[in-house]
């Protein structure tokens, strides 16, 4: 059993890096060193996070919401690892 929820966690990390991944290149807007610049920060330091949330005030609407559905994605995500790990 502890096999099986090892490897949904692991699916779900893969997930949760890979919507990580697409939302900072909404973000970067085709800037290629930007967007490595945003994916190398960590996702707890609250200076990354302020500078995320000026990039996505110059966003277009349409950009603006699928940002906010990959956000939403991105949570339930996470709530579903944080039910597993307490397994």
């Amino acid at each position: 059993m502890h096999r099986n929820i090892a490897r949904a966690c692991d699916a779900l990390w893969a997930e949760q890096e890979r919507i990580r991944a697409i939302h900072m290149r909404i973000l970067s807007q085709s800037d290629s060193r930007l967007r490595r610049w945003l994916l190398a920060q960590t996702q707890t330091t609250t200076g990354i996070r302020y500078e995320a949330l000026l990039y996505e005030e110059c966003l277009s609407g349409p950009r603006r919401r699928r940002v906010l559905k990959l956000n939403s994605y991105g949570r339930k995500i996470e709530q579903v690892m944080e039910t597993l790990l307490r397994l």
